[in-house]
């Protein structure tokens, strides 16, 4: 299944003083800095988890035989979310489906469809924790500036090992899908 991502908030997922703080920085100088290490890994996060980190709308296409039982990409999808489904044509025109199928939410949300959908669909719907940091799970937040710290103390450094930082991996996996 591909999907895309739209971000609709500027917030960040952790605020620029909870990560200034682990990282042990009282300087306003350094705010932009942070503000861009706290963007690029929260990207990061949600890429390594297929989290939706904040409020954001996700549009996922199927493939031509979706079958009854379609997992959404990302999540957590929260009660009450509208979820828009429309069958793309050979053509490639759209077509609303109104009804046939309903909405499991959490972190693992699917979509049930009460008899197979014949085509692909495209499905789009609201995905995240919420609008700001307060929304967050603290661990995602700890996570969040473990690595914020991490790239903010080897920034430069080429010798340093790539990847997540051990404690921003650790706790990632938790968030993971786990396919077989």
């Amino acid at each position: 299944m591909k999907y895309t991502r739209t971000q609709t908030l500027t917030a960040l997922p952790v605020t620029l003083t909870s990560a200034k703080d682990y990282a042990r920085v009282t300087s306003g100088f350094e705010d932009a800095a942070f503000d861009a290490l706290i963007r690029s890994t929260a990207l990061e996060v949600e890429q390594y988890t297929d989290l939706a980190l904040l409020t954001q709308t996700i549009t996922a296409i199927t493939d031509a035989d979706p079958g009854c039982v379609i997992a959404l990409p990302v999540g957590p999808v929260a009660d009450g979310a509208a979820v828009t489904v429309h069958t793309i044509g050979d053509d490639g025109t759209a077509t609303l489906v109104p009804s046939g199928y309903w909405l499991e939410v959490g972190r693992y949300a699917c979509l049930r469809f009460t008899t197979a959908p014949t085509g692909p669909l495209r499905i789009t719907y609201p995905a995240g924790y919420g609008a700001d940091a307060t929304a967050l799970p603290a661990d995602l937040s700890h996570a969040i500036c473990d690595h914020v710290v991490r790239l903010y103390g080897q920034r430069g450094d080429d010798d340093v090992k790539q990847g997540l930082s051990a404690a921003t991996a650790r706790i990632c996996a938790r968030y993971r899908r786990v396919a077989v």
